[in-house]
């Protein structure tokens, strides 16, 4: 298969903090863009100048939609001078929405530009290593997946779906008949409101009567 030197669909992973469209990495893209894709956080946290000529479309469970609509435009004669941009959390190839769109999209017209992971960030927050740690997400997954890695790993990072996520898995690994020595919840990753709860055993109680931000990450320590 013939690679293609101009690929029509780019798909950005942004920071917490957000995306100017002037950055260089990007400006052209931006310029040029018919449709511009992305979850509502991700669309509300971009600034800079967009083309007027713009469809907006927010990602929400229409992702076999959005593909299809992609495929369509980069067949289209617009789609000859024009891109289309995705925005994606991170990497959007780990743990993202790159793997749904690769499945459904020829892989020479779209490009992938990550940046730094949510669990990369809380680690550093952290001051802590992870090369030890286990990582999944039961967001958009079903959670009953994580259970054997609950009952066999001993560090664990997981993406949660939101502030109900700690509390889910905290009944999780009560199933399990496991305790881990830390539950540690890392919110709004550098963003308004980032903080860290750390949870001991006799506590553990607590998890189900903090209110998360929607933004976090789990940390679990069985050693």
């Amino acid at each position: 298969m013939q690679k293609n030197d101009r690929p029509l669909i780019h798909v950005i992973g942004m920071e917490p903090e957000g995306l100017d469209t002037n950055d260089p990495r990007f400006s052209h893209f931006f310029q040029t863009c018919r449709i511009l894709a992305g979850g509502t956080r991700h669309l509300e946290s971009l600034s800079g100048p967009l083309p007027e000529k713009l469809e907006k479309i927010v990602i929400r469970s229409n992702i076999d939609e959005l593909c299809e609509h992609l495929k369509a435009f980069s067949g289209s004669s617009i789609g000859r001078n024009h891109c289309a941009v995705v925005l994606a959390s991170g990497d959007p190839l780990f743990y993202g929405i790159g793997s749904r769109l690769v499945s459904g999209i020829p892989r020479d017209g779209i490009r992938f530009y990550p940046a730094t992971t949510l669990i990369q960030r809380a680690f550093s927050l952290l001051g802590e290593s992870w090369e030890d740690v286990r990582i999944a997400s039961f967001h958009g997954r079903d959670p009953e997946r994580l259970i054997p890695l609950l009952k066999q790993e001993n560090r664990l990072a997981l993406y949660t779906p939101g502030s109900e996520g700690p509390a889910r898995i905290l009944e999780f690994i009560r199933m399990t008949g496991r305790t881990p020595g830390r539950f540690r919840v890392v919110e709004n990753i550098g963003i308004k409101g980032e903080r860290i709860h750390q949870f001991q055993p006799e506590n553990f109680d607590a998890i189900k009567q903090t209110d998360f931000e929607p933004l976090n990450i789990i940390i679990l320590d069985f050693e």
